[in-house]
């Protein structure tokens, strides 16, 4: 099975892939696990040409999200499935950050493709601790001391995460969700 890993970044969630796939890591930027270094929103690849596309945190970074989801599905082999996670209350983590998903939206920005599987993948616990960093840096007075600070912060709300297990069946979660998930298959 050849999957893309489009937008595979620094690979920090390589672990979480099943073991034995063929991967192609595809990335903007060059880093020593690229296989191709490329634009999601014109996919280097043949049309149906692979078996699956995973995507993680990535949509949010691209300025035209509608375009890659039509390259997702010109690439994808008849039968080919796409797994993409993206976020919904989340800060602002770098200067190439456009786009929220909801839920809703990922079905209408991946309409094409039948949805198999999909719902909140990450709770409101989750934001509190990345928010938390944020809102206390803007109290602390010089940069030096935010750069001590912030890593301190990080810790001690980083467990608020697990405040996510208890009410990760609750209906209403999508209403607060960190972030969404869509698998789909292309018919």
């Amino acid at each position: 099975m050849t999957v893309l890993n489009l937008g595979s970044g620094i690979g920090q969630f390589d672990e979480s892939l099943v073991p034995g796939l063929q991967m192609i890591h595809m990335d903007v930027s060059i880093r020593k696990h690229i296989d191709v270094v490329a634009d999601g929103h014109q996919l280097p690849f043949a049309d149906q040409s692979l078996d699956a596309v995973y995507s993680n945190a990535v949509l949010e970074h691209v300025q035209r999200p509608w375009k890659v989801a039509e390259e997702m599905f010109r690439v994808l082999r008849p039968g080919g499935k796409i797994f993409v996670n993206v976020p919904f209350m989340n800060v602002i983590h770098d200067e190439h950050d456009y786009f929220r998903f909801t839920d809703r939206g990922l079905e209408i920005l991946f309409s094409k493709f039948r949805k198999v599987g999909g719902g909140v993948s990450a709770g409101p616990s989750s934001f509190l601790g990345p928010f938390m960093v944020e809102y206390i840096s803007y109290f602390v007075p010089t940069r030096y001391l935010k750069v001590l600070c912030r890593p301190f912060v990080s810790v001690l709300v980083w467990p608020l995460k697990y405040l996510d297990f208890p009410i990760r069946r609750d209906s209403r979660l999508r209403i607060t969700a960190d972030a969404f998930y869509f698998v789909g298959v292309k018919d």
